[in-house]
């Protein structure tokens, strides 16, 4: 599937996309369907969403990108806040044509995609927020083992939660594969950009359309942190 490069703020970000090639700085294309950006959890990558973006294409223009840090975009390390993250990923498509844009964000993405939709300049139409999603959400316990792992003290190991009991073997080992291309210090920076996020951020006026979608099997901590966030979401709904 096609690939490319941008260089936002001298970091060569990947971004993923559908449908045709385009030349070297020229915006992936966008004008089939609507265009529809996906934006991942922190340790993993854009091509997580492959698979969707597969079933997406057919009637739309999805695209996604490795966040700094994360897959095959450049950095040691992650942005070390939240709104960094956002401001990286609106001067990569501050040049880009498009109209009525949806965002898809999981976990730290959907904080990113929050931050995105403050920006009148993207207009943004609508919002999904996928995963761990929440101001109220406890990090601590995955900065805590993060922490262990990247100084030495623990093994690093795939996390399975939020997955459905006996989940589909290829869908595991696509996971795995886009996890280990992440190295854990990033994944600790971006989780600690985001616990700050969560205790820091104001949603107030964030009148975005939202749709926060939480699945048969989630757990009940974050069944709470995400009916707390419709709560201080005006146009927000749960799906």
């Amino acid at each position: 599937m096609p690939d490319k490069y941008f260089d936002v703020n001298g970091i060569a970000t990947l971004v993923h996309h559908r449908g045709e090639t385009t030349l070297p700085g020229l915006a992936p294309p966008l004008f089939i369907g609507r265009p529809i950006l996906l934006l991942h959890d922190a340790g993993t990558t854009g091509n997580s969403f492959s698979s969707l973006m597969n079933i997406l294409s057919k009637q739309h223009s999805p695209f996604s990108l490795d966040l700094p840090g994360h897959g095959r975009s450049a950095s040691l390390d992650s942005l070390q806040t939240v709104e960094e993250m956002a401001a990286h990923v609106a001067t990569m498509m501050a040049d880009w044509e498009f109209d009525s844009l949806a965002v898809v964000g999981e976990g730290l993405g959907a904080a990113v995609g929050l931050e995105l939709a403050r920006n009148p300049s993207l207009g943004i139409g609508h919002l999904i927020c996928l995963g761990a999603v929440g101001r109220t959400l406890d990090l601590s316990p995955e900065i805590e083992q993060l922490t262990l792992i990247t100084t030495g003290k623990a093994r690093r190991q795939f996390d399975a939660s939020g997955y459905k009991p006996e989940p589909d073997q290829m869908i595991m080992k696509q996971a795995f594969a886009e996890w280990v291309k992440t190295d854990p210090r990033a994944t600790l920076g971006a989780r600690r950009a985001q616990e700050q996020w969560n205790r820091s951020t104001n949603l107030e006026g964030l009148d975005c359309p939202t749709l926060v979608v939480v699945g048969e099997h989630t757990e009940s901590t974050f069944d709470i942190a995400a009916n707390e966030l419709i709560s201080e979401l005006p146009s927000a709904e749960r799906v």
